[in-house]
C-alpha cells in the first residue's frame, strides 16, 4: 500500500531517550541532524521518528525525532503510526512460524486454504502456492477487480468484504506460471492474513498477538485499530483520514506500531531474541528472511521481506510501507547486526533516510520545499497530455499561476517544489515533466494514490 514531498526558519527537534548505550558511527552525523537534513522545511510538514540499532561490538540503540516545521501537534514518545506494508513482513514471520509448527507448508496450493466455493487460478496446471503469495510471484493483480468501483481513495479498504476478496479469483487469467515473475500484489496479502487465521482457527489479530507480538514484547502494536493513532498528512501537507482496514485483511497494510515496538522486532530479527520465545518463533525470525525468489538483478524476495544486494555479496533485508498519510521503513543489515527504522506522519516516502542511516555514502534526497513558479518552464509545460484514451490532462498558464484540468473535472492550481515537480493542494497529486534538450515538455507522469500514470503530449 503505497502513494512523495518548503524552507522554514524554525524547526522543531525532540530527541527521545536512548536505549542502552548510545554509540554514534564515526562518520555519521547525529541522528536528529541527519533527519533534519532530509526534511527541514519539507512541504509535507512531516515529523519523523527514527532508530539506529547496532548490536555488534558495542550494542546501542539511538533514537531521535525531528519535524520539518514547528508543529504543536508533533508526535510524542510512544506515538503510534500506521506502518502500511511493513504489515506484510509480520505476515511473513507468522507464516514461517506456522510452517515451523507443521501447520502450513510453503508448497501448499492456495486452493487448499481458500474458503468453500472460492476457486484459485492456475497456469498450464501449475497452481499458486503459499510461497508464490508470500513472494509476490503468484501472478495475481495488485488488487481485487471488484475493489475499484466506489472506493473512497482516502480510506480505500474500509468496506472490503470476503466476497470482494475471493469471488474475483475465478476470473483471473494468469499470464505466466506462478513463481516465475515478480509483481507486487496487495491482493495476495489481504488474503494471506485471513487464510492463516482460518487455518489456525482464530481471528487474525488474536493469532498475530499470540504467536508474534506478545512473545516479542510488542505491547503497543495494534491490528487494524486506530486507538491512540497520530494524525497523518498527505505529501502536500494537508491532513488526511486514518485508514480503516478490516482485521481479517490487515496483513496487507493494517498494522499500527511504535518506534519502540519496531525496535523490538528489529532486534529479534538480528538475533537478540527475548528469553522464553518459543522455538517456532525463533526459527521463523530466521527462515522468514531467507531468499525464496529473485525479483530482479538487485532484489530478491523472502517471506514478504525484500533483500537488496550490497557490495561484497551480502544483502540487506527490508520492508517499507506507505498509507495515505504515513511512511515507514524497517531496514536490516543482518550480517553486521545493524538496523534502521523510520516512521513519518506524512506520505511521500523517506526510505532513502533509512539507507543513509546505515550507509554514509547512500544518496539522500533533499527536502521538497515550495518555491516560486518558474514561469518560462511552466509556459513550456502548458499543453494537453493523454493519460488514457479519452482522458486528457490540460496544463495552462493563467497569469502567474499554472493550472491543471482533467477531462470532465474541475480546474485546480499546481504549485512548484524545489525538485522541479508540480503538486496540488486539492488532492495528493504530483506532476513530473519529461522535457527535451531545449526544455520543451514532451510528456509527464501523474502520481496519485500510489499509482504512476505516464502521459504523452498531444500535438498543439
Amino acid at each position: 500500500m503505497r502513494p512523495a514531498y518548503a524552507h522554514a526558519a524554525l524547526h522543531q527537534v525532540a530527541v527521545a531517550m536512548t536505549l542502552l548505550t548510545t554509540a554514534q558511527a564515526g562518520a555519521q552525523p547525529r541522528l536528529e541532524e541527519l533527519i533534519l537534513s532530509r526534511i527541514d522545511g519539507d512541504r509535507s510538514e512531516v515529523c519523523v521518528q527514527a532508530a539506529r540499532i547496532d548490536l555488534a561490538a558495542s550494542p546501542s540503540v539511538t533514537t531521535a525525532q525531528a519535524c520539518a516545521t514547528a508543529r504543536a501537534d508533533a508526535p510524542g514518545p510512544g506515538a503510534r503510526f500506521e506502518i502500511g506494508s511493513i504489515s506484510k513482513a509480520f505476515v511473513g514471520v507468522l507464516a514461517a512460524e506456522m510452517i515451523a509448527r507443521g501447520e502450513l507448508k510453503l508448497d501448499e496450493p492456495l486452493s487448499a486454504l481458500l474458503p468453500k466455493g472460492a476457486t484459485a487460478p492456475s497456469f498450464d496446471g501449475r497452481p499458486i502456492l503459499v510461497s508464490d503469495l508470500l513472494t509476490h510471484t503468484s501472478g495475481l493483480p495488485p488488487l481485487p477487480p471488484q475493489l475499484g468501483p466506489g472506493v473512497d481513495p482516502a480510506n480505500p479498504y474500509a468496506r472490503l468484504r470476503a466476497d470482494v476478496l475471493y469471488d474475483g479469483l475465478a476470473g483471473v487469467q494468469l499470464t505466466a506460471a506462478p513463481g516465475t515473475r515478480y509483481a507486487y500484489s496487495n491482493w495476495a496479502f489481504l488474503m494471506l492474513s485471513d487464510l492463516l487465521a482460518q487455518r489456525a482457527g482464530k481471528p487474525y489479530d488474536a493469532l498475530l498477538t499470540e504467536r508474534v507480538l506478545a512473545p516479542l514484547g510488542m505491547k503497543d502494536t495494534r491490528v487494524a485499530r486506530n486507538d491512540g493513532l497520530v494524525g497523518g498528512r498527505m505529501a502536500n501537507g494537508r491532513p488526511t483520514p486514518n485508514w480503516d482496514v478490516p482485521v481479517a485483511y490487515a496483513g496487507a497494510g493494517g498494522l499500527r506500531s511504535t518506534l519502540a515496538d519496531l525496535t523490538l522486532l528489529a532486534r529479534a530479527m538480528l538475533g537478540d531474541v527475548p528469553e522464553g520465545v518459543p522455538p517456532s518463533l525463533r526459527t521463523a525470525l530466521v527462515t522468514s528472511r531467507g531468499k525464496l525468489r529473485a525479483a530482479n538483478p538487485q532484489l530478491d524476495v523472502a517471506m514478504a521481506w525484500h533483500l537488496r544486494a550490497q557490495p561484497g555479496g551480502t544483502a540487506w533485508v527490508f520492508h517499507n510501507g506507505m498509507t495515505g498519510g504515513f511512511s515507514a521503513m524497517l531496514l536490516l543489515d543482518v550480517d553486521n547486526r545493524r538496523a534502521a527504522i523510520t516512521l513519518a506522519d506524512a506520505a511521500g516516502g523517506f526510505d532513502d533516510l533509512a539507507f543513509r542511516m546505515l550507509d554514509g555514502a547512500s544518496p539522500l534526497q533533499p527536502p521538497r520545499r515550495k518555491v516560486a513558479l518558474d514561469l518560462p518552464a511552466a509556459q513550456a509545460a502548458a499543453g494537453r497530455y493523454a493519460l488514457r484514451p479519452g482522458f486528457v490532462l490540460t496544463l495552462a498558464l493563467d497569469g502567474e499561476r499554472l493550472t491543471a484540468q482533467a477531462t470532465g473535472q474541475g480546474r485546480f492550481e499546481l504549485l512548484q517544489d524545489s525538485r522541479g515537480d508540480y503538486y496540488a493542494l486539492v488532492a495528493d497529486i504530483l506532476v513530473r515533466m519529461q522535457r527535451d534538450a531545449e526544455g520543451r515538455a514532451t510528456g509527464l507522469t501523474l502520481f496519485q494514490g500510489g499509482g504512476a500514470l505516464p502521459a504523452q503530449r498531444l500535438a498543439d
